[in-house]
């Protein structure tokens, strides 16, 4: 059985890229809007603060006395903060480029100011004096035939303090929003990928036998692969199912005419035979006859059951071990009553999906059958779930180990034990395919047997090692 993914984020998952790229889209639009809102707030305030200016220049334009050689300011028009020595109030009165009148507050100090035509308006920053920033306009007039020029600035330094303020407070705020839309942003990606675990839990219910198709309640970006995968499954089943049917049909179909040779063979002749002209077989040729129809029987039995196997990674009901070993322990005790035999089980309660269910069968019934046959009063069976972890990977291992009591064999015949058709014991029946065919299921599943004597109970000892992954 597949692991389960590791919870959190991987560089190549889906939820990752989405996340990360949906993440660094609200970082830029949050920094633009940052930057907008800056420029934004500094040219409200300039426009508010040179609304002021624009009406002030005006009062003074319309305060003026001119005539054809001087331009007056009455006192009484002159607002006090004007008076005021550097109170961030500020104006220059020029005539034919140079200035005349200019307010109390500048003390010995004076504005930029650069040569403008009638209607020309000129908006600018400059350090003034005191190190005040002030925000100032140049306006050009004609009044009377006399081309005027007025400079009118004013402090920035309170509004900038303000400005400042407003930043801190709209970056704290924005910060905040930032973090909260990432954090939304999460959950929703989270909640909304959350509805394909059905797909990923569904997929290991199928490995594990459970179910036979896949669920369809599942978002529509999916349900085309969904659907594709269910499809695949019916026609793997069906074929399976095809073949093991023809399997069967040819089964029976070649045990008729094998079993009326067999008894043919095995019949003795009569006088009947003789007199009718029927050539007589030699003791030699029937006994070669005979071994030639037993090793078709044994070629025909090995090879329907190791087609019939289905293998690793296909998805049909799986075998559990827990359920499926004592079945077979008390159908096995049935079968040899006549001997008494004690059978010991020791099963991991975890190994409850071990490939396909009709090859574990038929491994599991091999063993046992081999094992009862051969011990005389007790067998062990273990049975175990081994998990590796290796470095980015892990996998899951079943374990089978079979002893009996038996008499044992010698060293040099344990490797001839799985070949095909070998018997050590005439008198014991069978046709010697059950281990060749637990060989065959064995290496289907990329797995390992050992055959080795049973230090325990003396007999023999079978190790089997099944990756199941």
């Amino acid at each position: 059985m597949a692991s389960s993914p590791v919870k959190g984020f991987s560089v190549n998952s889906l939820e990752f890229r989405l996340h990360a790229g949906l993440s660094l889209s609200l970082i830029l639009l949050f920094v633009l809007f940052w930057f907008l809102g800056q420029k934004a707030m500094n040219d409200l305030s300039y426009e508010y603060v040179g609304s002021r200016i624009n009406h002030d220049i005006e009062s003074l334009l319309a305060s003026l006395d001119v005539d054809s050689d001087t331009i007056l300011l009455p006192k009484g028009k002159m607002p006090p903060v004007y008076q005021q020595p550097f109170s961030g109030h500020y104006f220059v009165i020029s005539a034919n480029h140079k200035p005349v009148i200019q307010s109390r507050s500048l003390w010995d100090q004076t504005l930029i100011m650069p040569e403008l035509k009638t209607g020309e308006r000129v908006l600018n920053v400059f350090d003034g004096p005191e190190q005040q920033t002030l925000l100032q306009i140049n306006m050009g007039f004609n009044k009377k035939g006399l081309k005027l020029s007025i400079a009118l600035a004013e402090d920035l330094s309170g509004i900038n303090l303000q400005i400042v303020k407003f930043k801190r407070y709209f970056f704290i705020l924005s910060l905040t929003g930032l973090v909260f839309l990432l954090l939304l942003q999460s959950i929703i990606l989270r909640l909304s990928f959350k509805r394909l675990e059905s797909v990923r839990s569904g997929i290991q219910s199928l490995e594990e036998g459970e179910l036979l198709k896949l669920s369809e309640n599942v978002p529509s970006e999916v349900l085309p692969l969904v659907q594709e995968v269910n499809h695949l499954l019916i026609l793997l089943e069906k074929r399976l199912e095809r073949s093991r049917n023809a399997l069967g049909n040819l089964s029976h179909a070649l045990k008729s005419p094998l079993n009326l040779l067999f008894q043919y063979f095995h019949k003795p002749s009569d006088k009947t035979a003789m007199k009718s002209g029927c050539k007589h077989h030699t003791d030699e040729q029937y006994v070669d006859t005979i071994k030639q129809l037993e090793r078709i029987n044994q070629l025909i039995n090995r090879e329907l059951k190791r087609a019939r196997l289905a293998g690793k990674g296909v998805s049909t009901q799986r075998f559990n071990a827990v359920k499926e070993v004592p079945d077979l322990i008390s159908i096995v005790k049935q079968i040899y009553s006549h001997r008494n035999l004690l059978i010991n089980e020791h099963i991991d309660k975890t190994a409850t999906a071990v490939g396909d269910r009709e090859d574990m069968l038929e491994l599991m019934g091999n063993l046992l059958d081999n094992a009862c046959k051969w011990a005389d009063h007790e067998i062990n069976i273990f049975i175990t779930k081994i998990s590796m972890t290796g470095q980015n990977t892990e996998s899951d291992k079943i374990n089978i180990i079979i002893e009996d009591d038996g008499q044992g064999i010698e060293t040099d015949q344990l490797a001839s034990l799985t070949r095909r058709g070998t018997r050590l014991d005439e008198s014991v029946d069978g046709h010697g395919l059950g281990l060749a065919i637990v060989n065959d299921i064995v290496k289907l599943y990329a797995g390992s047997i050992e055959i080795t004597p049973s230090s325990t109970l003396g007999g023999l000892k079978i190790n089997i090692t099944i990756d199941i992954n």
